[in-house]
């Protein structure tokens, strides 16, 4: 497929873009090529499913339904330096690194290809048979990272591209272009009502896109750039958009409220606390706070969903058909990610990182995490590999990292809509006492009763010890055994 054949200036704005004549020449890793279930052909059609953007999909919703993450024990396959946010379709893992898109084999983590230095930046978008990418200009690639199909230069960066319907819809020095996914060229551009609209990836959902200056909230219809409704509640912070067929939510009124929208009308379903809209699920829209990640009622604003860690602070989540993930840093036990029950915010399992994650990504039983490096994650019994994993008695060493250690405090009353609920009375005692959290959770100073802090090859025996105390104070019975 030719780029532009010609140079050509976008109306108003003085962008040029850019044909294909830039050097399109691979770096290849090694001497494979990306597989033919990989390629245009076959792996990322219009129809594409896998992880194909930053939060997962066009609406930034961070869920991913018919995936399924990993489950206890969660160990570290491998890793890599590179710290981009990734794609990952069809046993691919694409990232930016140093202006060039990066393939992963994501079964071993091997290199298989890189583009050329095409100035790219930010997570990469998998549509359509190419992937796209912001950073230096907008650029769209071949899957096997063979080509440039084409490119356009801007005079400002340009952001990730979200990318649905044929379309590339990213925002420029405050204005926002639809492109052509195919041609690179112009479909249409809309300014807002005399001020720049935030530069970030927009999102796209029930045939809009929404984007916002800081004042306005903006509808547009995705095929013609027609309003759909503009909602002038202002205090719009510089936050992600997230969207469903049937709600767009987004952080407003300062610091600490999240406002939920009607996607055909724009009227205000609620509003919830919260700094930050993080993730919206098939029932569920969960806000990020000071200290927790808060599950509100798609409907009506109603919460239902708050997880039991103490003294930490979130990241973005994420979540597949069972199970949320985040990134967290914890005053007691440091940086990892952790995995809660998406019904009822049990902790399902825990592992340790070396810096908080702040993108992750799930796909083919796998969670990406990117902190400081690229981590796979996947579930590993501790007795797949006798000789891996070393017994001494009745003790079996735990895989890499898998070790269940965040403490938890009681999640029983989330939801609860009993008049006598009360998020303070968690972990009571049998007689009505509360007890507090070192009562419940040990406390730090190595005796029986404290839950193990991170360390590296960790006793499995202890570590389930610890979870299975977890889950209990949670008010989870155990589960049976033969």
């Amino acid at each position: 497929m030719t780029g532009y054949g010609r140079r050509q200036v976008l109306k108003r704005t003085g962008v040029v873009a850019i044909g294909s004549t830039l050097a399109a020449n691979a770096v290849v890793a090694d001497d494979r090529a990306i597989t033919d279930s990989a390629s245009a052909g076959s792996a990322v059609q219009s129809d594409t499913q896998g992880w194909t953007s930053r939060r997962g999909n066009p609406g930034n919703t961070g869920y991913a339904p018919e995936a399924s993450g990993p489950d206890d024990p969660a160990v570290v396959e491998w890793r890599h330096d590179a710290t981009g946010p990734v794609a990952v379709v069809d046993g691919v893992v694409y990232q930016t690194d140093d202006g060039a898109v990066h393939a992963y084999d994501a079964d071993d983590g091997d290199r298989i290809e890189a583009s050329s230095d095409v100035g790219a930046d930010g997570a990469p978008t998998v549509a359509d048979g190419r992937i796209y990418v912001g950073g230096d200009r907008l650029a769209a690639l071949d899957a096997d990272l063979e080509g440039i199909e084409w490119t356009i230069g801007f005079e400002e960066d340009v952001p990730e591209p979200i990318v649905t319907d044929g379309s590339a819809f990213v925002v420029v020095d405050g204005i926002l272009y639809a492109i052509d996914a195919a041609e690179g060229t112009e479909r249409w551009q809309f300014e807002g009502d005399g001020r720049k609209l935030h530069e970030q990836a927009v999102a796209v959902a029930d045939g809009a896109v929404f984007v916002t200056d800081g004042r306005t909230l903006y509808a547009l219809e995705a095929d013609d750039r027609s309003r759909r409704w503009a909602n002038h509640d202002g205090g719009f912070r510089k936050q992600v958009v997230v969207a469903t067929d049937d709600t767009v939510s987004v952080q407003a009124g300062g610091l600490d409220e999240i406002a939920v929208y009607e996607t055909g009308s724009g009227d205000l379903r609620w509003t919830g606390e919260g700094y930050a809209s993080a993730l919206a699920t098939g029932d569920r829209i969960y806000a990020l706070t000071e200290t927790d990640v808060v599950g509100y009622d798609r409907e009506s604003g109603d919460e239902q969903w708050r997880p039991g860690l103490e003294a930490a602070t979130y990241g973005p989540p994420i979540a597949d058909g069972e199970k949320l993930y985040v990134g967290i840093e914890s005053s007691n036990q440091g940086p990892g990610i952790v995995a809660f029950d998406l019904e009822d915010g049990t902790l399902e399992w825990s592992i340790e990182t070396d810096a908080q994650p702040g993108d992750l990504a799930i796909a083919d039983n796998t969670l990406y995490a990117v902190a400081d490096e690229l981590l796979a994650i996947r579930a590993e019994s501790a007795f797949d590999d006798i000789d891996a994993n070393e017994t001494d008695g009745d003790n079996v060493t735990q895989p890499e990292n898998g070790n269940d250690t965040f403490e938890a405090e009681d999640p029983e009353n989330v939801g609860d809509d009993s008049d006598d609920s009360d998020n303070g009375d968690d972990n009571e005692t049998d007689d009505g006492d509360t007890e507090s959290a070192d009562e419940v959770l040990g406390d730090d100073d190595g005796e029986d009763e404290g839950i193990p802090g991170f360390t590296t090859g960790a006793g499995l025996l202890g570590s389930a010890v610890a979870l299975e105390w977890l889950r209990r104070n949670a008010g989870v019975e155990p589960a049976e055994t033969e």
